[in-house]
């Protein structure tokens, strides 16, 4: 029986559901548990890791100097691994808010305000994190070789073509967020045409 009250041509475009398919809600909802565990595994692997690195592999990574790296303590461990969550913290708030980007798709609200905020946001997220990437370096060198014997403490700065991808993708998501924003917007327009 037809629902003779409810004009199909002036529905809520934002609000409107598809039909998913329950392998595609689990595939979505599995996306959502994974960018949060992720999230959450993030800082808890950057401590372990400045809690395990070698000498060599810090030197390695920084570039500083043998001279200027002394000893590294586990008060300095502990530091570095601050730096570095700060580092990845605009990461981690976007795969948080990617996670509601793939609630929404799973519940068949792709056009959500929700769903395409969250999408913006990880994309936000990752190009916030490429600066917060490059600054965090720069205060880990100072911070590794604030001990050396005076002119030998070092500033680096890292730019890598990983960073310059990452902005590409940052920048391509942003776009695609962009355009279902749009999207939304003109197709409300023509629902109140017809």
């Amino acid at each position: 029986m037809i629902d003779t009250r409810v004009n199909p041509l002036q529905s809520d475009i934002a609000n409107f559901r598809i039909p998913v398919a329950s392998r595609t809600a689990l595939t979505f909802n599995t996306l959502a548990l994974c960018v949060i565990a992720a999230a959450a595994l993030l800082p808890v692997a950057l401590v372990l890791y400045w809690g395990l690195v070698d000498r060599q592999d810090i030197l390695a990574m920084t570039g500083i100097s043998s001279d200027a790296l002394g000893v590294v303590t586990p008060v300095r461990r502990l530091l570095a691994a601050g730096i570095g969550i700060v580092g990845v913290a605009p990461l981690i708030w976007g795969l948080v808010r990617l996670r509601r980007c793939f609630s929404e798709f799973a519940q068949g609200r792709p056009f959500s305000a929700r769903g395409i905020g969250g999408l913006r946001d990880f994309a936000a997220g990752i190009g916030l994190g490429i600066i917060t990437k490059a600054l965090s370096f720069s205060a880990l060198t100072v911070l590794l070789s604030w001990h050396a014997p005076a002119g030998m403490r070092q500033l680096s700065v890292q730019i890598s073509s990983d960073m310059l991808l990452m902005t590409l993708f940052a920048a391509t998501i942003a776009a695609l967020a962009w355009a279902m924003e749009k999207a939304v917007i003109l197709a409300e327009e023509n629902s109140q045409f017809v």
